[in-house]
């Protein structure tokens, strides 16, 4: 049983949306959440399960990087969640994309190859679940703030000491940089989960600028409009293998 999420099987909706700030998901569970009950405190990651619009929905605290998500998908595996959706803040490493905009991810690269030792070295390539992102993308049409869809980098270091990396994989398409995603969509592959991931811009990397605190949540509070619809719309998609 998992040690990290003091949760047993029902208390953790079907569908779970991960962010990495105990925060935020103390945020969303009181204000987009309706008779929320945390279910995990321990550590501080904190984890809800309320409804919205009538449906059971579960937000889990997954913290910063790629092992600290890797802990809470496994465990939330054992719990039997069925679709998981990151919520968080990347930034930018596209001219076009500027700060609250979004970002949907619908593949991942990793930096430094985390978990290359399950494939003898080879690289996997880390995607979201395509009904899930098409559904948040359909959904974010028409909107008037800007979504991007495409590719996002995953790194295992915040401050690096030059934005050669980076840049690379800019120049091969990535959108922006962040730090859970690429975890996100390989446990899920391994695990047959639906994963999708769906970022605000907080920063433009290459100018070393962060957007108002305000802007930010504006961009958070967006995201969270298109993937809570997205879920009441395809609950039964997304609660089912």
């Amino acid at each position: 049983m998992p040690i990290h999420i003091e949760a047993q099987k029902g208390d953790v909706a079907k569908i779970v949306l991960l962010c990495g700030d105990p925060k935020r998901a103390e945020y969303i569970a009181k204000n987009f959440l309706e008779s929320a009950k945390l279910f995990n405190e321990y550590r501080l990651m904190y984890g809800f399960t309320g409804k919205y619009k009538g449906r059971d929905i579960s937000v889990q605290t997954a913290g910063m990087g790629s092992p600290s998500i890797s802990i809470v998908l496994e465990e939330l595996n054992m719990l039997g969640v069925k679709s998981l959706i990151r919520v968080g803040t990347c930034g930018s490493i596209n001219k076009k994309v500027n700060i609250s905009d979004i970002v949907l991810a619908f593949n991942a690269h990793s930096s430094h190859g985390i978990y290359n030792s399950y494939f003898n070295g080879g690289a996997f390539s880390a995607g979201a679940d395509f009904g899930l992102t098409r559904a948040l993308f359909d959904k974010s049409a028409g909107k008037s703030y800007k979504t991007h869809c495409g590719s996002i980098l995953t790194s295992e270091t915040f401050y690096e000491d030059s934005f050669d990396l980076y840049e690379k994989y800019a120049k091969f398409g990535a959108l922006a940089v962040e730090m859970e995603s690429y975890a996100l969509f390989l446990l899920s592959a391994k695990y047959n989960i639906k994963a999708a991931t769906m970022l605000a811009v907080s920063d433009i990397v290459f100018e070393k600028k962060r957007g108002e605190k305000e802007l930010i949540k504006k961009g958070i509070d967006n995201i969270l409009e298109i993937v809570l619809d997205t879920i009441v719309e395809n609950y039964d998609y997304l609660s089912n293998n």
